[in-house]
């Protein structure tokens, strides 16, 4: 394409469809730029794009939208734009050591009966737990709306002891430690900890791992809701509800969003390099060798991608290339999608109606925390586990075109698969792996194996060559405190600015991540507009000056 013709001329770039950088173009759409997005897949959606595993069973990457910011669904107006939500109550189900069954009901009273069940008084150390956590949040008077604070900044209300001691307890020590503080019950550590551990190789007697915990908190820190309904509300994850017709169908709304204010969005256009002259960035090449230009241009790719590949001259950077070249990964991401004749079935579930309602909430198998600890022992160590960490759900249940007819789709999110095995190729273990996440799951649903008819399977070669993850991280990073705030991805390009002019970055690997939230995209294009503003102020004073 000739961009001199003015049909590859734009006022901003976006590089990669995921949900990050559509939600930055539809932010700068909004705010009157003509903006391009460019998708290397054939689909939109990265992690939440909907795709066909197997002829007529779909499901996504990401199971579900339990960060999804709700200040985003509200700004680009996604419901308008088709976004449902179907709420399931239970939201959460996850068997207990000792034969026991968690139940996450949308009823605090509920949740609370169950605990007392564990040790007396239990509901109110749960609550006080959490309560910590929000109150350090309120307490750093940080937003995550804003891009990330300064060491200064981050620590300048902490003047009391107790502050200080917090800050260490979440940023330096570990959830195992925190959690026995509050005196917690091992089945409540239980529950809590695959929360704390989700991002990245991390185990619960990691430092840092109570910092996993934050977001939400610093979510509702940031911006206050006078809701009840507010899903930042409940802590467990689910509260948020599913979208219906799986998670595509917020990449759907996002995109709709986006084409109503005048944005385009292009598939199949894998962008080659990032072009640049004298410090600015001018624009794009596809690896077709199709140019656009655009004074600005955001990677909503994986940082480590964009810096070690696509950037084209990054001399004005000094060393933030090389140190982005070593910068560790380090994931851990598998799954497995199952086709299934029928509906899967909990042991305990006490009648079809109750079978229903547990198989449509998310579900997680980590029965305790030592369970964790030896999953994680064993991908340190390069062996597929026998003590896989699932995260799963069958979003046929609620979603029902998602499978043919009478029939169901099991979406696995296996959280401990070593990237680099000690014995074996992935393309030789992954059925194994695979094998054993299924055998686990069985122990809880015994009509499991007899339902399955065909089954499909991304390991972690396949989500870096296929996804773009590198090294199999989903969030471009861990998410544990030396790898944020203003180390996300790296001191020099924390704030979605780079040293090119004109260039920026989103999606997980900025600050603050956190999957599924659309926060980076936010940020980014804030970031953008007010750069463009603070230029057009300065036009207008030169002009005065000039007069």
């Amino acid at each position: 394409m000739n961009p001199s013709s003015g049909k590859g001329r734009f006022d901003a770039i976006v590089v990669g469809g995921g949900h990050n950088g559509l939600v930055a173009a539809a932010y700068l759409g909004r705010a009157g730029l003509r903006t391009l997005v460019l998708e290397g897949n054939p689909r939109l959606g990265g992690p939440a794009a909907t795709l066909e595993f197997m002829p007529g069973y779909f499901t996504t990457i990401a199971n579900s939208p339990g960060s999804l910011e709700p200040k985003i669904v509200e700004d680009l107006e996604l419901e308008r734009y088709g976004l449902r939500w179907v709420r399931p109550d239970p939201t959460l189900v996850q068997p207990l050591d000792g034969e026991r069954i968690y139940v996450g009901w949308r009823d605090p009273k509920r949740n609370h009966a169950q605990l007392e069940t564990y040790a007396p008084g239990e509901a109110a150390r749960y609550d006080a737990f959490f309560a910590y956590l929000q109150a350090f949040a309120d307490r750093l008077g940080i937003s995550i709306f804003e891009p990330p604070p300064s060491l200064q900044h981050l620590v300048r209300n902490l003047t009391r002891l107790e502050d200080q001691e917090a800050f260490s307890r979440i940023l330096f020590g570990n959830i195992r430690d925190l959690m026995d503080e509050f005196e917690l019950a091992p089945q409540t550590q239980a529950l809590i900890a695959p929360l704390a551990v989700v991002g990245g190789q991390v185990a619960p007697s990691t430092p840092g791992s109570p910092f996993n915990l934050m977001m939400r908190p610093l979510s509702l820190a940031s911006l206050k809701s006078g809701s009840a309904g507010d899903p930042r509300l409940i802590p467990l994850r689910g509260s948020t509800g599913l979208p219906v017709g799986g998670m595509g169908a917020i990449t759907d709304a996002l995109s709709a969003s986006l084409r109503a204010h005048g944005g385009e969005v292009m598939v199949g256009k894998p962008v080659a390099t990032i072009r640049s002259s004298g410090g600015v960035v001018r624009g794009v090449v596809t690896k077709s060798g199709e140019e656009y230009t655009a004074p600005i241009v955001v990677s909503a790719l994986s940082p480590v991608i964009t810096v070690r590949s696509l950037v084209d001259d990054t001399s004005s950077w000094g060393d933030l290339q090389p140190k982005m070249k070593r910068k560790p990964m380090r994931g851990r991401a598998f799954k497995v999608v199952l086709a299934l004749d029928g509906m899967p079935r909990y042991a305990g579930a006490k009648s079809d109606e109750e079978a229903a309602l547990l198989t449509s909430a998310q579900f997680r198998i980590a029965p305790s925390l030592d369970y964790i600890e030896a999953a994680h022992t064993d991908m340190l160590q390069g062996r597929l586990s026998h003590q896989p960490v699932i995260w799963g759900l069958c979003p046929s249940m609620t979603s029902p075109t998602l499978a043919p007819p009478g029939k169901h789709v099991l979406s696995l999110n296996v959280g401990n698969a070593p990237y680099r095995l000690r014995e074996g190729t992935w393309a030789e273990q992954r059925d194994v792996f695979a094998k054993r996440a299924i055998a686990k799951l069985a122990e809880y649903m015994p009509n499991l194996p007899g339902l399955i008819s065909d089954y499909r399977i991304i390991d972690p070669t396949q989500f870096e060559s296929e996804f773009g993850l590198v090294e199999a991280n989903i969030t471009h990073g861990d998410t544990l405190p030396f790898h944020m705030f203003w180390m996300r991805p790296m001191p020099g390009l924390h704030a979605y600015r780079t040293p090119t002019r004109g260039l920026y970055l989103s999606g997980n690997g900025t600050w603050p991540g956190n999957y599924i939230s659309g926060i980076s995209g936010h940020n980014a294009s804030q970031a953008v507009l007010r750069d463009l503003r603070e230029a057009q102020q300065g036009e207008r004073q030169s002009e005065g000056r000039g007069r």
